[in-house]
């Protein structure tokens, strides 16, 4: 169980990594890129670039959120649902506490990836979108 912990968070770092990736692209302002780069910043270049095509890079975010999300929810299941079906089977019959493990590592999943995976790396990108988005 803890090296499927282990890989559920590491999954979650990279959906926050996604997260933050998309978000900072999408909040840069180009007025503050093209100081930047001016300044001599390649990063910025690059980031100005990608401002200019974001259909592909948008995508591939997407594709990169919803696979981690995917991968994860299979792990969790794997690694959570054992422990909360010995949990709920002394008050519940084997069938029901399957039903309930399952809902369970869902839940915990989810809100894991939601909280730690997608809200909190949003809202930090939103902090300063340029700076971070030449650093990634």
């Amino acid at each position: 169980m803890l090296n499927s912990l282990l890989l559920i968070f590491f999954l979650i770092a990279i959906s926050a990594f996604f997260s933050l990736s998309e978000i900072s692209l999408a909040a840069s302002r180009k007025i503050k890129l093209k100081l930047m780069a001016d300044e001599g910043n390649l990063n910025a270049d690059l980031v100005l670039k990608f401002q200019e095509t974001p259909g592909i890079f948008f995508t591939v975010i997407q594709i990169g959120v919803n696979a981690v999300a995917i991968l994860a929810g299979i792990i969790g299941d794997a690694a959570f649902s054992p422990t909360f079906s010995m949990l709920f089977e002394r008050f519940m019959s084997p069938e029901a506490a399957d039903k309930a493990s399952f809902i369970c590592s869902f839940v915990l999943v989810t809100s894991l990836f939601i909280l730690f995976g997608d809200l909190t790396p949003k809202r930090i990108g939103m902090i300063a979108p340029e700076t971070v988005a030449v650093r990634i």
